[in-house]
């Protein structure tokens, strides 16, 4: 297996969906409080509490996706694995049976007299 199918496979990246989570959801929360005229006290507390709720939400999103990536991962590298060993017990199959042939064995059935 080589070290590029294993790259390609581990590509995505997850570490930029906790900031894009937080800062959209966080930009339309005070877009919308602001055009709802609330006093810049009350306005900085509900954008700094979405602030802090976005991003647990985010960090456990990317967590749960992470993992689900990771799972993946390991299902295509184990399945990689098999059909690696299959290819092995194939070529090990075929060159037993062309040892046997180049020994002075046959692929037609002999018919011999069996003595009672």
């Amino acid at each position: 297996m080589n070290t590029d199918d294993t790259e390609e496979i581990k590509k995505f990246n997850t570490k930029l969906i906790t900031p894009f989570i937080v800062l959209f959801s966080t930009a339309v929360i005070a877009v919308f409080t602001y055009f709802k005229h609330y006093p810049v006290g009350d306005w900085f507390v509900i954008v700094f509490a979405s602030v802090v709720i976005f991003l647990v939400i985010g960090l456990l999103t990317e967590k749960m996706i992470t993992r689900f990536i990771e799972v993946n991962n390991e299902k295509v590298m184990a399945e990689k694995r098999e059909a690696e060993r299959l290819e092995e017990e194939a070529r090990k199959a075929m060159e037993a049976e062309a040892g046997g042939k180049a020994n002075g064995e046959s692929d037609t059935l002999e018919i011999k007299d069996i003595p009672e």
